[in-house]
């Protein structure tokens, strides 16, 4: 079996990115994607980039929601989730992102680790969600947008089945000797039957991440402005949809380089967009969705007191034994 970040899905990783990256550059016209590149007004890329960073605001709102009891701020959440999904651009290990949020919150705000672990669960299954009433509402609103039924049909699948896993943990578990002997999954139960005790909270949470992703495809509408690129803003929201979700979900080096190029390049392929304007895109896109994370991460995780190798080891190490150290024994 390979696991992300296993050699053996490093060794895959590298190869899927090598040959996708050069299928989405093979044949281009070099010269119209440095043009197209230089000609982007700067000012386009400056906005763009607020309304992604307001995409990712957004994202932490829909994340404080799930919060009931816990006193942690909008714009705390923001640092948090970017830091981790910084390291995870830049790491081979896919669930990273999902590991240091789950360790700055517990060691650094004092989050119940049961909860902690619900609401970064439920935020992913919220995200599938999302992409996925998105695409399919596209499927219908988009004229040529029918190939990319696979995208949706496979976010659902996999939305159905991570509902499934949570419902089996946090009620069909109940009881089971596992429960007992991993105290973590024990206290994540407790937390996601809290959570859906308050549904009003959990629709809300999804109204947010639709908005959070369709403020997303207006970035990417911007920048396909700039460049004369004549995607509509429902297809660039397809667009961005389909790469993201494409990229993250097959294996890859760090960044998801070749591998995003690959799946932008196809996408707007649908729309009869020209491939080399489409790399284009993909180049601008692809920086815009991942250097801001990346760039927190490096300014801020030092100055939360995780700069240490050693220290980060010894919590991975406590989260694969399902009973992380309590930063704080006598709380």
């Amino acid at each position: 079996m390979w696991v992300q970040g296993t050699p053996c899905w490093l060794a895959l990783g590298i190869l899927a990115s090598l040959v996708l990256g050069w299928l989405a550059s093979r044949g281009l016209d070099w010269q119209e994607v440095w043009k197209a590149l230089g000609d982007l007004p700067p000012y386009v890329v400056v906005l763009a980039l607020l309304v992604f960073l307001l995409s990712n605001l957004t994202r932490a709102y829909r994340w404080r929601l799930l919060f009931f009891e816990e006193r942690i701020s909008v714009f705390r959440l923001f640092m948090v989730e970017n830091i981790g999904l910084g390291l995870n651009n830049v790491l081979p290990v896919r669930i990273a992102s999902e590991a240091i949020q789950f360790t700055l919150l517990t060691l650094r705000d004092r989050v119940d680790r049961g909860t902690a672990l619900a609401t970064l669960g439920m935020t992913r299954i919220m995200d599938i969600w999302a992409s996925t009433l998105l695409l399919a509402v596209g499927l219908f609103l988009v004229p040529g947008a029918g190939l990319l039924a696979r995208y949706a049909a496979g976010g659902f699948v996999l939305s159905l089945v991570l509902l499934a896993l949570v419902r089996f943990v946090a009620w069909g578990s109940v009881g089971l000797p596992m429960m007992e002997r991993f105290p973590l999954l024990r206290t994540f139960a407790v937390s996601v039957a809290e959570l859906e005790q308050h549904k009003a909270r959990l629709i809300a949470s999804l109204a947010v991440s639709l908005s959070q992703w369709a403020i997303l495809g207006v970035s990417g509408w911007i920048v396909a402005l700039g460049m004369d690129i004549p995607l509509s803003l429902t297809q660039a929201v397809l667009v961005i949809l389909a790469t993201i979700f494409v990229a993250t979900s097959v294996p890859a080096v760090p960044g998801a380089i070749g591998t995003f190029e690959a799946a932008a390049v196809y996408t707007m392929s649908i729309f009869d967009i020209d491939r080399s304007q489409a790399f284009s895109y993909a180049i601008v896109m692809h920086a815009l969705l991942f250097l801001p994370s990346i760039l927190i991460a490096a300014f801020f995780l030092p100055r939360e007191g995780l700069g240490s190798i050693r220290e980060l080891r010894a919590r991975a190490l406590a989260l694969a034994d399902n009973q992380p150290a309590d930063p704080d024994p006598g709380r």
